[in-house]
């Protein structure tokens, strides 16, 4: 397939959005649609054809703009029925998976590409054996997409310097309740994903920092400005591509 343009993602996204909007539930879309924007472009510079695996699909934001972009894509999710209306509006494939405690439900080396985009975060069990699973579904020199926030992002060095910790633990375990599951357990910094990555047998080849969503607001337009000024590495969000070096150490599930 040829490669999306910008054009192409942005109608997508205006596409996904509408529909999201209709549904009553536009507030996250619109806070998250420059990071899925950005994400689609880097898919755009990887895929060279096969079928990608989508780890962790729910909302299927970015399920439904890879589809309307002709991308094969397969989500996995703890409760896909949370999202059934945007599954039967994009046809989308969704299959049901706890993925820190059961085997992913496909073969090994199945897929060339994965896609664990805001995923590794919300981990409270078992990541190695998730990042097992994912090596074990993964080609040999199959391509790993891994997103996450940034630790040392400065609002984040800023709340802990002020007292309030890195996160709100009652309002992340809360979500549990609320939508079905943890919200962030743990936040990391670049090196410690590339630890992890490393003990799982993928090597690193490019890592990148954006900071996506600046309200048109006076803390919007102060965050712009610093944003620019500061390091890259003091952003948001990090974007990790990573290939499969060999085979992750065989991990069963915890019981």
């Amino acid at each position: 397939m040829d490669t999306p343009d910008d054009s192409h993602i942005d109608a997508a996204l205006e596409e996904v959005g509408s529909f999201v909007r209709r549904q009553g539930d536009g507030d996250y879309f619109v806070h998250h649609r420059e990071r899925y924007r950005n994400d689609l472009a880097t898919v755009g510079g990887f895929h060279r054809g096969g079928e990608i695996l989508e780890i962790g699909s729910v909302p299927c934001h970015l399920t439904a703009a890879l589809r309307l972009l002709g991308y094969p894509v397969v989500g996995i999710d703890l409760a896909p029925e949370r999202c059934r209306p945007i599954i039967d509006r994009y046809g989308l494939a969704l299959r049901h998976c706890d993925i820190e405690r059961e085997p992913l439900p496909f073969a090994d080396g199945a897929f060339r590409y994965v896609l664990f985009n805001e995923v590794f975060e919300h981990l409270r069990i078992d990541p190695l054996f998730t990042l097992s699973e994912l090596n074990r579904v993964l080609a040999d020199d199959g391509v790993l997409m891994l997103t996450t926030p940034n630790l040392y992002a400065i609002q984040q060095i800023a709340r802990f310097l002020s007292g309030r910790g890195f996160g709100d633990p009652l309002t992340e375990f809360a979500k549990l309740r609320a939508i079905g599951h943890m919200g962030h357990v743990r936040e990391y910094s670049h090196r410690e994903v590339r630890r992890f990555l490393a003990y799982s047998r993928f090597a690193v080849e490019r890592v990148d920092f954006h900071h996506y969503y600046y309200p048109r607001t006076l803390r919007g337009a102060l965050a712009y400005v610093l944003f620019r000024v500061l390091p890259a590495r003091f952003r948001s969000y990090q974007v990790v591509l990573a290939r499969k070096a060999g085979p992750s150490p065989a991990l069963a599930p915890l019981r």
